[in-house]
Formats: structure tokens, C-alpha cells, sequence
């Protein structure tokens, strides 16, 4: 029962904090498991993600934040300001060790867009991570390779 207690209490006092008052322990350590890539699409439970239809790769995250679309743009000066509960609770997961699934990234109508990991790209971003890694589909590689010039695939 105080774990329970002790989490909002914990995401309450790192809310609005800037990267210098983040804890000590905070590191960005990725779950590359292929098992656990349907968490990269927000709420799609295991048995509706179509696992061999997905790649992972990575680009510089400068590249990204150029071609992402408006609607997925979020500077690192706006961490706080959409879903600062969910901001909170990435950086204390990570902060205490935990993984986390690369994000989703797609080409939709030409844009960029992000599919599903807003925020820890935005967190991303804050820490001033050069590159990130997410997933893409499979069928979408040559979209990726035109639209990111640093974009390199991972796993084929």
C-alpha cells in the first residue's frame, strides 16, 4: 500500500522539474525484445500486433524533430505541458532502471508522424539524446530512408 502511495507522491514532485533536477539515476535504457513491441502502440494488446510487419531503426533525433509533422512536434521546452503524469512516470521508471519500448514512428500522407511514444521522445529530447531508436513498418523502409537522411535500419 505505500508503493501505491508512494508513486503519485514521487511523479507529483518531479512534475514541472527541470533536467538538472531529475534524479541522479535517470537513464534511457531501451526494451529492443521484439515480444514487447506491440507497447510501443499505445493500448494494442499482444495478439492485435502484427509483429513481422515491424523493423527497428534509429535516425538523429534533430533529423526527426525537422520532418516531424506539426501535429507530432513538440519542442524540449514544452516537456511539462501535455500529459506531464505520463512525462513524470517515464523518467522515474527510467530512473529506477526500467525499459521501454522504442517509439512508433510512420510516414502517413507524406508527413512524419509519431504512432505511439510522444512522450518519451519528448523526454528524449530534454536529456538531449543525439539519436533514437523506435519501429517502423517493415513496408515503409524506403519512405523512412527519403525522409530522415541519418535514418539507419537495425534489425531487418
Amino acid at each position: 500500500m505505500a508503493k501505491t502511495r508512494q508513486l503519485p507522491s514521487a511523479i507529483r514532485g518531479l512534475k514541472g522539474k527541470p533536467r538538472d533536477e531529475w534524479p541522479s539515476s535517470f537513464k534511457i535504457l531501451w526494451d529492443f525484445s521484439a515480444e514487447n513491441f506491440h507497447l510501443a502502440e499505445d493500448g494494442v494488446s499482444p495478439d492485435e500486433f502484427a509483429y513481422d510487419e515491424y523493423l527497428l531503426g534509429e535516425a538523429d533525433l534533430a533529423d526527426i524533430d525537422v520532418a516531424l509533422h506539426g501535429a507530432s512536434r513538440r519542442a524540449a521546452s514544452e516537456l511539462w505541458t501535455i500529459a506531464s503524469d505520463k512525462v513524470a512516470g517515464a523518467i522515474l521508471h527510467w530512473s529506477n532502471g526500467g525499459l521501454m519500448t522504442p517509439p512508433l514512428l510512420d510516414v502517413n500522407m507524406g508527413c512524419l508522424v509519431i504512432a505511439g511514444g510522444n512522450n518519451r521522445i519528448a523526454v528524449c529530447r530534454t536529456d538531449g539524446q543525439k539519436r533514437l531508436p523506435f519501429l517502423y513498418l517493415a513496408e515503409k523502409a524506403e519512405l523512412f530512408a527519403a525522409k530522415l537522411e541519418s535514418f539507419t535500419p537495425v534489425r531487418t
